[in-house]
């Protein structure tokens, strides 16, 4: 095993937290009430089939602002600002009265997920736990894999993080040029979506802690150690200094990642130690959008399961708790393996758990200190995770995720807790691997224009191997689970065809099912009645022409003195 050289400085959470000071956001949200979302902001998904200039005339008879189109996440979703006197219950009434309109929500409002509690002074017992030492026997990590910590920032200039900070390649920082064109002006460590800025300088601590987890520089003589000695860590402030931020800011940077992602910055993983908006009537569909896409473009999200002490099965933590394939749900242990007390737990809906009580890390300001919560377990996890990729960069999404769950260290405490069975042990995932292999039982079907419903079997090679399923078109609805693990059914329903013959796809554990669908091919008519007889004074009638919707017809009279008076 490789020895590690380390000088432990550790100060109380408590007179850290004293000493920083919150300085001011630029986006703010009101205290005194009890809402769940930013009062004015709404965030609009349009049908597929809503042009560009039919957005705009909608938003345009709201009065509403668009604050931000969000182009690499599923669906046409936009941030709007309403206009000075709407509310939100009626810019949500008001949006669901346009047929352009497919889906609209309130902007939620999210919070970073820790537990305060007295500060724990001791060593990082929780490496030892996740048998950290044996995997650095193997590798300590490399800079080959990036890792976004979604998060209140980093204090990026850190002794113990500045030197696995990731740096755009594209970007030439302090120039006030956005070199790469990729949108973002000197976005050169990551970015700072909260105030909108290139510098997500961590103003809370909560960040800086979550990043020192996944990637304190190891064997340098000072400090603390990550789970990966050597990496590249993005930085994605999404938090503001109060720990406060909300659906449209954290869809940002899951937007980014995805961005940058497909321009081939090699990020994998997202670590996001947040949650827990109280939405009511449904969950957050737009940021489940946005989980989802990053998921697709081949990222894992490893999330926090909350700090509630609840069973999440039953009363969801969002967004861990959502049926996206691409998440991990961690829950949080302690220096015994028992379930930390404050911490949520679900046997189909959390995946797995680490330690996160009491747990050491680096702080602002070239500080270090303890603290609890699922918070602190989410980057172990998401540690794990750059650590075995950069092992076997080959692993998709699903194979890691497997990976992760499959070898874990099995244990009585956990066995009905969480879906995995146990606490993270990231040597075994090293050692063994899962790779996920998807299989469908058809690669198509077809349908008659009238539509209808269809179905098709997936299986896999292992019941920790997660699957989606996803639909490129909105005349095709998935109308069983989105998302699961293991074999399954998964059941869609086709819309009626009312133009020529067109086809979709399915894509099902990153497989593609097509679904074609004949038009309507030869129109017919007929007519409610087949005379009218009039009075020498003449008159006015009417008649019916029967036909599909999409068949066009005309009528012309053959006498000068009768005349069609419509249509």
């Amino acid at each position: 095993m490789k020895k590690i050289c380390s000088l432990l400085l550790i100060l109380s959470l408590l007179s850290l937290m004293q000493s920083v000071s919150f300085a001011g956001w630029q986006r703010t949200t009101d205290s005194k009430s009890n809402k769940n979302y930013i009062e004015g902001e709404l965030l609009v998904r349009f049908k597929d089939t809503a042009t560009a200039q039919a957005t705009r005339n909608v938003n345009a008879t709201v009065g509403a602002t668009v604050l931000h189109s969000y182009e690499h996440v599923i669906g046409k979703w936009q941030h709007l600002k309403l206009p000075e006197g709407m509310t939100t219950d009626a810019g949500l009434a008001t949006y669901r009265s346009f047929p352009e309109v497919e889906m609209v929500q309130p902007n939620f409002i999210y919070r970073v997920d820790v537990t305060p509690n007295d500060p724990q002074f001791g060593s990082m017992y929780g490496m030892t736990k996740i048998s950290a030492p044996t995997a650095w026997d193997t590798t300590t990590g490399g800079t080959s894999i990036i890792v976004a910590d979604i998060d209140t920032g980093t204090d990026y200039n850190h002794q113990d993080l500045a030197a696995n900070m990731w740096h755009n390649p594209g970007e030439i920082p302090g120039n006030n040029i956005d070199d790469d064109q990729n949108g973002f002006i000197d976005d050169d460590v990551g970015y700072d979506f909260y105030n909108n800025d290139p510098s997500p300088l961590d103003g809370h601590g909560h960040g800086t802690h979550t990043s020192g987890t996944i990637a304190a520089v190891g064997n340098n003589g000072v400090g603390v150690v990550g789970v990966n000695w050597t990496t590249r860590l993005m930085s994605l402030k999404t938090h503001a200094d109060n720990g406060d931020s909300s659906s449209a800011v954290v869809i940002a940077a899951f937007n980014y990642v995805t961005m940058m992602k497909n321009r081939g910055i090699n990020i994998r993983v997202t670590s996001n130690s947040w949650g827990g908006a109280p939405e009511a009537a449904s969950y957050d569909q737009a940021l489940k959008d946005a989980i989802d896409a990053a998921g697709n473009a081949g990222v894992l999200n490893v999330f926090a399961a909350g700090n509630n002490g609840s069973n999440n099965d039953s009363t969801p933590f969002y967004p861990a708790t959502y049926n996206s394939p691409s998440i991990v749900s961690v829950a949080s242990s302690d220096s015994a393996d028992n379930r930390s007390g404050f911490s949520n737990f679900g046997l189909t809906t959390v995946d797995i758990a680490a330690p996160g009580s009491g747990i050491l890390s680096t702080f602002p300001g070239n500080q270090y200190g303890s603290i609890s919560g699922t918070s602190m377990a989410t980057p172990h996890v998401a540690g794990a995770a750059v650590l075995l990729l950069t092992a076997n960069p080959n692993l998709s999404v699903a194979s890691l995720k497997a990976t992760l769950m499959n070898r874990v260290d099995q244990l009585a405490n956990w066995t009905n807790l969480v879906a995995s069975g146990g606490r993270l042990n990231v040597a075994n995932a090293l050692t063994n691997q899962t790779t996920c292999s998807f299989n469908l039982s058809q690669a198509s079907q077809n349908f008659a224009a009238a539509g209808g419903s269809g179905s098709v079997n997936l299986t896999t090679n292992s019941t920790a191997c997660s699957w989606g399923a996803f639909s490129n078109a909105a005349w095709i609805m998935v109308t069983s689970a989105s998302g699961g693990s293991g074999n399954t059914t998964v059941n869609f329903s086709v819309a009626q065809n009312l133009g020529s013959a067109r086809a979709g796809t399915i894509t099902i554990g990153g497989q593609t099912f097509t679904v074609n669908q004949a038009g309507v091919s030869t129109c017919t008519y007929s007519l409610s009645n087949g005379s009218q007889n009039f009075t020498s004074g003449g008159g006015s009638g009417s008649f019916n022409v029967i036909t599909q919707t999409a068949c066009n017809w005309t009528a012309s009279p053959n006498a000068n003195w009768v005349s069609i008076t419509s249509g």
